[in-house]
Formats: C-alpha cells, structure tokens, sequence
C-alpha cells in the first residue's frame, strides 16, 4: 500500500473501483456494435464513419453544457446517474431495428457520457490534495487503459457464444454495477453551488469556465498543448493498420502492435501511480511529446522508404508511444487539478474533452490528404512534426515554472 500513495485515501480508493466497470462499459460492446453493423445489417463503409461521428459529436456539442451539470450537482450523484443513464441507454440498443436507431442511440449514449468524465476528475480534485493527484491520475489513466486492452477482447469472445443484443444487456449491468459501486464513494462535499438567484444560465456558466481558462496561462497552455498533441495523434492514428501493412507485417502483428500500445500505457500509468508528487509536470509532457515524436517519425519514415523493420523493434516502438501517452496525459490532468478552482474543475475539463473531440474529428481528414498525396508513413512524419513542437513548448514552459 505504501508503494501507491493514492490507495492509502479510502474514498479514492472506492472511486477508482467504481472507475473499473464504468471505463469497461466504454469499449465491451465496441466489438458487438462493428459486428451487428457489418455481418448482420451489412452496411456500408459510410456508415462506419458515421458511427465515428456518433461517438464523438456529442463531446464538442453538450460536453460544455454536461461540465456546468456537473459543476451545480453533487459529484457522487453526477457519477451514479451517468452510470445509470448510460446502462439505460445501452439496453436500448438490443431494440435497435437498424442501424440509424443504433447510431441515434450510441449519440444518446455519448451525450450522456460527456457527464462522466469531468465528475471523475472533479471527484479526483475534491477527494485528493496536490500532493498525491499524480498518483490517483497515474492510477485512474492506468484503469482507462487496461479497460481499452480486456473489454474489446471479452466482448469479442462473448460473441462466439452469443449474439450481439444480449453483449448490450450484459454492458448495460456493467453500467449499473460501477453506478452501484459510485454509492459508496464518501467525501465528496465540495463548495455548494451559487443559488438559483444568484447564477446564470447554462450558457453564462460555459464562458465562466472560458473566464477560468483565460485568467491562468498555465491553464492556456496545459489545455492548449492537449489539443495539440491529440491533433498529431488522430493525424495517423487511423493509419496504423495500413503501416503495419505496408511494413510487411500481418494482421495478427497488428494486433499484437496495438496490444503493446495499451501496455505500455498501463505501464506508463502504473509507475505515475507510485510517485507521491509530481514537480515540474511539464518536463515530463516534454520528455514524453519528445519520445512520442521520434518513435512516430521513425515509423512513418520506415514505411516512406520501404526499411525493413523487423517485429521486435516495430512492437518496442508501439509499447513507446503507450508509455509517452501516460507521460502527458497524466501531468496534464494534475496541472488541471492543481490550477483549476474548486467548483470549476468539471466544466473546464469538459471544454478540454470538447478541444480533443474537434482534434480528433479533424485531424484524421489531413491524414488521409497526406496518405494519398504522398505515402502511409506521411501522417506519422507530420503528426511526429506536430508532437516535436508540442515538446518544444513543454520544455520551455518548463523551464520556467
């Protein structure tokens, strides 16, 4: 116990057990919604991008609005009635007849997940003090991606035994457990919200926390740098699997490539989770962005020029970019938690989810100009580019805080 400084905080510890069914929820019946799709309505590959669409409109559309929801409420109620919602929802989905009700319902579903994220991390901010938020966002990030490693997979091998409907109402319980579990998260009394008299609307709240944002340049920066990292990672994020195709390698290569993504994230996470406090957090954006970069450009460089690459090397190279991951999505969070002011944590973390979301719903449409304009490997040289400059901003801001 000594050796996580987060689990010696009792309620933390609850709150990251009712982390693990919730983050589960997000990816087990990722595989059963691609196969209803594709073997059993048979859809077209537009309808593929529409479900991206699906799943991330909702966090640049009602994520602001759901960060103020959150701000106003009681963070244990925000984290037990997402959950539940979010179980209703996905039961639903067992009645869709087609796939425009199926897309229609995982928006619904996203909507309602836009909640969850930022009560998270408020819970995060309200049941920890600086000194160990590195190592309760070390764990936390360690959980989100050991859940993207186990769910896909166990939803996959549930659909060997059983159709894709009844892998929805399993999820749909999954939902309802972590709602459970978040019942029994004490300490989360936090500043109560202003009274109805005395605050605005929805709108009003959304560009207070614009206001938080802009009065803290640590804050500019921090959300900004976020931005732009995920930017460069949806750049050549979707061409993976034709890079692991045109270095020679396999599908099942490819699985094992994203396989070492995901542990070496948990990894990454895991060795944040022991350190007690973090100094200087925006070193280790630095150094993270900067092995992140080179990893990528070398990769994207291999495949521009045809480099034999053998699979030891290729699989280290995706563990890397796991474990650079971790290195700046956990000190960002904990600059957040540390800058942000109780009572604003949500809605500011749900106007960075909203930055990410416009990333990721851009970024992959330059990718695929580069792809075709050039080679595979063109998106990872340029989104490496993007990662070296989001190091190059780290290091400096570093240097001076």
């Amino acid at each position: 116990m000594k050796a996580l400084p987060a689990l010696r905080n009792g309620p933390l510890r609850r709150l990251l057990l009712a982390q693990m069914p919730a983050d589960f929820a997000d990816w087990l019946d990722f595989v059963a919604i691609g196969a209803l799709l594709a073997f059993v309505w048979e859809a077209e590959p537009v309808v593929f991008a529409l479900l991206a669409v699906s799943m991330g409109l909702p966090y640049l559309i009602v994520g602001p609005l759901a960060g103020v929801l959150v701000d106003r409420s009681p963070i244990r109620a925000a984290l037990i009635w997402s959950n539940l919602g979010r179980g209703a929802v996905t039961a639903a989905f067992f009645l869709a007849p087609d796939w425009p009700q199926l897309l229609a319902l995982v928006a619904l579903r996203s909507s309602v997940d836009t909640v969850f994220t930022p009560a998270k991390q408020a819970a995060i901010q309200a049941l920890t003090g600086p000194a160990d938020r590195t190592s309760a966002n070390g764990l936390s990030h360690a959980i989100n991606q050991a859940s993207k490693i186990v769910a896909p997979g166990l939803g996959g091998l549930l659909l060997i035994w059983i159709a894709p409907g009844p892998v929805f109402l399993f999820n749909a319980l999954v939902s309802v457990l972590a709602a459970g579990l978040a019942l029994r998260i004490p300490g989360l009394d936090r500043s109560g919200p202003a009274s109805a008299e005395d605050r605005g609307g929805l709108l009003a709240d959304v560009r207070e926390g614009l206001a938080e944002v802009r009065a803290k340049p640590l804050l500019v920066a921090a959300l900004s740098m976020m931005a732009a990292g995920y930017f460069a990672m949806f750049v050549y994020d979707t061409f993976i699997a034709p890079l692991t195709r045109g270095l020679g390698f396999r599908e099942t290569d490819l699985g094992l490539a994203l396989a070492a993504v995901g542990a070496g994230g948990v990894l990454g996470a895991v060795a944040f989770g022991l350190v007690a406090e973090l100094r200087r957090p925006f070193r280790w954006v630095a150094l993270g962005a900067g092995a992140g970069a080179v990893t990528v450009i070398a990769l994207g460089l291999a495949e521009w020029r045809s480099a034999a690459v053998p699979l030891p090397v290729f699989l280290t190279a995706f563990a890397v970019l796991g474990v650079a991951t971790s290195m700046t999505v956990v000190p960002y969070r904990t600059v957040l938690q540390n800058t942000v002011s109780e009572g604003r944590m949500a809605r500011v973390t749900a106007l960075s989810e909203a930055l990410n979301t416009a990333a990721l719903l851009s970024a992959p449409f330059l990718g695929a100009l580069l792809a075709s304009t050039f080679s595979v490997g063109a998106p990872f040289v340029f989104g490496g580019a993007v990662m070296l400059g989001v190091a190059a901003w780290a290091g400096r801001l570093s240097a001076r805080t």
